[in-house]
């Protein structure tokens, strides 16, 4: 199963339970009016009356009832905005395990370079004084002086700060050092595919250990209880811990 199914799995199950609340919450208020439309408008509790005893007793069931649909109304909500929150991260996010996620990635890249050679240009237009350049692009020179102006000298000398282009160049180099890393836990799995036993196990004192396809869970246990730990694709930890059996052919 991949990042996304995972995430689309807990989506589902997210907003299975807000039905299941919104249902709960909608019997317990059904059980709550049903006793309180038995009862005689502005009706008060007959203290020693031969009803007081059956009186209290639904006065503390509808109160009862109305709490738990409350509850249950406000655990929906928050399962509602649990999944708006996945649902959000699938729609923005790029996996690493996603069909074509390189070929997004470098999509990004292409669009947070465009970006950042527009800030450049319009940076240097502004300096030139090059008002037909700025129109040229959809800008106003009068109109970035006054914003300048009214932004005071914190601002500083030209439209797109230091740090603007900054963090958009670090975006860049932190995707394409993604890319890396995607490609070659890419090679280590076709590596282990032509491997004995469908595994590749490199290094010396640590190792990475790969395998072409999902191992057994009792094997991911073994690993796990060794001190292994899963980064990037593989299972890293020392040689000596490494479970018998993996690697050994097949």
């Amino acid at each position: 199963m991949t990042t996304r199914e995972r995430k689309e799995a807990k989506l589902e199950k997210r907003l299975d339970w807000a039905a299941s609340r919104d249902a709960k919450s909608a019997a317990a208020f059904d059980r709550a009016r049903t006793i309180a439309d038995g009862i005689p408008l502005g009706q008060p509790i007959l203290v020693s009356h031969h009803s007081e005893r059956h009186a209290r007793a639904d006065q503390a069931r509808i109160e009862g009832g109305m709490a738990r649909g409350v509850e249950s109304m406000k655990m929906a909500e928050v399962h509602r905005s649990k999944a708006a929150g996945i649902e959000h991260q699938l729609e923005t996010s790029i996996y690493s395990d996603d069909p074509d996620a390189v070929g997004q990635i470098r999509a990004k890249i292409a669009g947070l370079e465009a970006k950042r050679d527009r800030m450049k240009l319009v940076n240097k237009l502004f300096k030139n004084g090059d008002a037909a350049g700025l129109a040229a692009i959809g800008l106003d020179l009068d109109r970035i002086k006054a914003k300048l102006a009214a932004a005071g000298p914190y601002w500083g000398d030209k439209p797109h700060l230091p740090y603007e282009l900054q963090n958009l160049g670090g975006n860049i180099s932190r995707l394409k050092e993604r890319i890396k890393a995607i490609e070659a836990a890419e090679h280590r799995s076709t590596l282990a595919e032509a491997s004995s036993g469908g595994v590749l196990i490199e290094g010396e004192t640590w190792v990475r250990v790969t395998f072409a396809e999902k191992p057994e869970l009792a094997t991911l246990d073994a690993l796990k209880a060794a001190g292994f730990r899963w980064s990037a694709g593989s299972w890293i930890g020392e040689r000596e811990k490494l479970p018998a059996g993996i690697g050994e052919g097949g």
